[in-house]
């Protein structure tokens, strides 16, 4: 693996945990499910897709990006 390849992991992680972490203060949900809401999310496929280089925007935008997914049920048209 090279310094890009950890790079890469480290953002997306980081940024995994910190919507994790907000999820669980914010929706009043324990740390599993908000883990299984976020991964299995649109936003989260996103995010681990390079070239839509979303690892590369804050761990706030992704929250809020994620957000709207919840109220749409869908990221469709905030990122085309």
């Amino acid at each position: 693996m090279n310094k890009e390849d950890n790079t890469f992991d480290f953002l997306v992680e980081y940024i995994s945990a910190k919507v994790v972490e907000w999820l669980v203060k914010e929706k009043n949900i324990g740390l599993e499910e908000a883990l299984l809401l976020f991964h299995n999310s649109e936003t989260f496929e996103k995010l681990c897709e390079r070239k839509t280089d979303m690892y590369i925007e804050s761990p706030g935008y992704v929250y809020e990006i994620f957000n709207q997914e919840l109220k749409r049920g869908t990221i469709r048209g905030l990122t085309d």
